[in-house]
């Protein structure tokens, strides 16, 4: 917004006041809600509420602007289009949605007040700027609309300044809830809550396809099926905006607020014009007839192999023994003792049981392939695959490597299931470095449909062809990436649930607040706090750990509230539900009367 001065002309391509009159007979609107501000995320918001029913002024001092939005359907199309100032005065509440920057939103703020009615609630789109810094612009009932991506407005972030009115409150609510959008109350916070975390993993894979670590496509394949996401992190961005996200980026950065400067190729992308889908072309390409990217491929000179040996007696051995099995693979678990050999296979025996029906109804022609568990180590000597999925000790991996470069014949394709330790630490000491590389499965293994391919430096293109017509055979969709800690999902999700963690200890939020608001306004099919106790706070201090002490990653220290987690032994549902919730609440029990009597 700018000059506000100027005059609105009435041309058939620009639109005037009353330029887009509502039909006669419709009932009329429950409110009137000004819009000021009709780019990206102004237009969405003008479009969503419109589609709700409610009578929208669209006010913007852009004639381009007030163009677009005259361009819409009649369906989403403000009933009234114009510049600042009509239509401030006659609004039940104002929404400004002008750019980011804090000068230029105390600016507008401040007309808005000279304008609009007393008593009606202003919302302001600021999302790295604390109400704090704008209510003196603005006056008193202001509030923050919140969220990550505004083509995604079903659920919202409400913050309140310390001036706002019960009333105003009351008002934005139920405007909020007249349109279909469920507002979160949080707390005021430059990024909020789902917002903040969200784009600091999403920055995260910018980085690793930045750094060449990983593909795009693979990115967004790992995260998809990895961690259950409709849509991979750089899609995400790319609906966002690249521009609009890198700007966000650099904004919460410069609070100190522990977020990573935005990668480098946003403004790379952004330079091209590559700004996401409204252009057509970011992270991927949006173009007419665009398809997914195909990988170009090695296919092996010779067959992967029959014979395959996992060792390990614990759940990841089993899950991808099971696996291997049903894959049609001539499968051997080879456990430390008879007695664990003796266990695994009673355990996957039953998994193979239970889903023997599906083979019976045709669904599976050959039926599970031979296989057994054993103790006994000479079967490594006629095998033609074998998977570590030992415990994950550095050293323990490496005797065995040292072991199977032994004993192995020449070809086999020695694989580490490690999730969190470098690959060539792990398998340096087989002295086949072209054979050796990480096939790292997730739990459970013969369900999760994603496979990490990690190969090492002096890994073959024959065996990285070899271990991915394995993966394939066994039903699962491959991504490759480089060889650090955490490989792509693990390296994106625990230093998001760290980040979580600090957020709760410092009291910014409840753990159901931060569960909701990742789940609606974030997307997430898991909130953090009930994610962080499915996959155990254990777990997640040895990798958040292993992946700060990586120097090619950029990832803080684990959180103190997960190193407490972790010693009182509330480590989620693997302890009958002593997780995140219950230590909070029995912390703040313990503190109240130590407060007292203080």
């Amino acid at each position: 917004m700018a000059d506000h001065a100027r005059t609105t002309p009435t041309t058939d391509s620009t639109p005037s006041a009353d330029s887009t009159p509502s039909a006669e007979d419709a009932p009329p609107p429950p409110f009137t809600v000004a819009v000021v501000g009709l780019g990206g995320t102004g237009l969405a918001l003008s479009r969503r509420l419109t589609r709700a029913g409610l009578r929208v002024i669209g006010i913007d001092d852009d004639s381009a602007a007030l163009v677009r939005a005259l361009r819409l359907s009649p369906g989403e199309r403000p009933r009234t289009l114009t510049r600042f100032p009509a239509g401030v005065a006659s609004a039940d509440l104002v929404i400004e949605a002008v750019p980011e920057p804090a000068a230029l939103k105390r600016a507008v703020l401040a007309s808005l007040r000279e304008h609009r009615r007393p008593g009606t609630p202003v919302l302001t789109t600021a999302l790295t700027t604390a109400l704090a810094d704008l209510e003196d612009a603005a006056g008193p009932d202001l509030f923050a609309l919140r969220f990550l991506r505004s083509d995604a407005l079903d659920a919202v972030e409400l913050a309140r300044a310390p001036r706002a009115g019960d009333a105003a409150a009351a008002r934005v609510l139920e405007i909020l809830a007249a349109a279909g959008i469920k507002a979160h109350q949080v707390g005021d916070r430059p990024g909020s809550l789902a917002p903040g975390l969200l784009l600091g993993l999403l920055n995260e894979a910018a980085w690793m396809v930045h750094d060449g670590y990983a593909s795009a496509e693979d990115v967004d394949t790992a995260v998809r099926l990895g961690c259950g996401w409709s849509e991979g992190p750089l899609a995400a961005l790319d609906a966002i905006g690249l521009d609009t996200a890198r700007d966000v980026l650099a904004r919460l950065g410069d609070l100190g607020g522990g977020l990573r400067a935005p990668a480098p190729i946003l403004d790379e992308l952004v330079a091209q014009g590559a700004l996401g889908a409204k252009s057509g072309r970011g992270f991927h390409r949006y173009d007419e007839g665009a398809g997914a990217a195909e990988r170009r491929t090695v296919h092996p000179t010779a067959p992967p192999g029959r014979n395959v040996v996992v060792i390990g007696s614990g759940t990841m051995a089993t899950g991808i023994a099971e696996a291997c099995v049903r894959g049609g693979f001539r499968t051997t678990l080879l456990a430390r003792s008879e007695e664990k050999a003796a266990a695994a296979a009673e355990r996957i025996g039953f998994a193979l049981q239970r889903t023997s029906a599906a083979a019976e109804d045709g669904s599976d022609d050959t039926g599970p392939a031979p296989w057994t568990a054993t103790s006994d180590r000479s079967v490594l000597a006629c095998a033609d695959i074998v998977v570590e999925a030992v415990v994950e000790d550095l050293e323990v991996k490496r005797r065995l490597f040292a072991e199977l470069g032994k004993v192995c014949p020449p070809n086999t394709l020695l694989a580490t299931s490690t999730s969190s330790l470098p690959v060539g630490a792990c398998t340096e000491t087989a002295g086949r470095p072209a054979h050796v590389l990480g096939l790292h499965f997730f739990n459970p293994a013969p369900l999760m449909p994603l496979v990490e391919l990690v190969p090492g430096e002096r890994t073959s293109a024959h065996t990285l062809a070899r271990a991915r017509a394995v993966a394939e055979r066994l039903g699962k969709r491959t991504v490759e990436c480089g060889d650090r800690a955490g490989f792509i999902v693990n390296a994106l999700l625990f230093p998001y649930l760290n980040e979580a963690l600090r957020l709760l200890d410092a009291g910014e939020a409840t753990t159901a607040t931060l569960d909701l608001a990742l789940k609606s306004v974030g997307g997430q099919p898991l909130g953090p706090v009930r994610l962080l106790d499915t996959v155990g706070a254990d777990v997640a201090l040895e990798v958040q750990r292993r992946l700060h002490a990586d120097p090619a990653l950029w990832t803080p220290a684990p959180a103190a509230l997960l190193e407490q987690l972790v010693t009182a032994q509330h480590l989620g549902r693997k302890t009958a539900g002593k997780g995140v919730r219950a230590y909070l609440t029995a912390r703040a029990a313990a503190t109240v009367p130590a407060a007292v009597a203080a």
